[in-house]
């Protein structure tokens, strides 16, 4: 984690459907601040807030949504910010910490604290040997995600076996961009609207693996 502060950002880590938005919302309590992607399908698309309108293509749409979200938040001091995602070892993840940490926030990797995934994520360090019984895990988390996330089964299969157990908030920190299109999407993501000059421009690096 980074050094201490008295305003703090959590990173939900885990697979889909394992826990990561009820631990958020204990995490929050009452005064902290859950940031989730998948709440633009309900309250920017469609005229049913309590419907989720998912739609692919608007995904990138709501990942920036969310990220101005959390700039704001982060520019008004909210104390406690959850950010309720998939965050590993990628670009997006390394903007939300990187624009936190640069803003005296203490920024802390966090896992659900549910039962199966207390199970699952000891079967994803030894995924090696484990990987029929992750086979069914990918079915069964499938099966939940469609009452909601609805992702589907082979993006799951391919979360689980780039899986890396020990990624730490450092490592997200430390990240840089792979390529030209990475390192221009994380201009546009740091540019803060306010007219603050964006953190340094990092070196690219090559890397033709993204770890979850």
């Amino acid at each position: 984690m980074t050094e201490s502060s008295d305003k703090v950002v959590y990173m939900m880590r885990g697979l889909p459907s394992c826990g990561k938005s009820t631990t958020a919302r204990k995490l929050a309590g009452e005064r902290g601040l859950v940031l989730e992607t998948d709440q633009y399908f309900y309250t920017e698309v469609g005229e049913d807030p309590t419907r989720f309108n998912y739609k692919a293509e608007l995904m990138e749409d709501a990942r920036q949504w969310n990220f101005e979200r959390f700039k704001q938040a982060v520019r008004e001091g909210q104390r406690l910010i959850v950010v309720d995602r998939g965050n590993s070892l990628n670009l997006e993840s390394h903007v939300y910490a990187r624009f936190a940490a640069d803003r005296g926030y203490t920024v802390r990797l966090t896992e659900p604290d549910s039962p199966w995934w207390q199970e699952l994520k000891v079967l994803l360090k030894y995924k090696q040997v484990t990987k029929p019984v992750l086979e069914k895990w990918a079915l069964q988390l499938y099966k939940l995600s469609r009452r909601t996330h609805r992702v589907p089964i082979s993006t799951i299969r391919r979360w689980m076996f780039r899986w890396k157990w020990n990624v730490t908030i450092e490592d997200i920190l430390a990240y840089k961009p792979r390529n030209d299109e990475e390192d221009e999407l994380f201009r546009t993501y740091m540019e803060d609207d306010l007219g603050e000059p964006a953190p340094p421009k990092p070196d690219p690096v090559p890397d033709s693996t993204e770890s979850v």
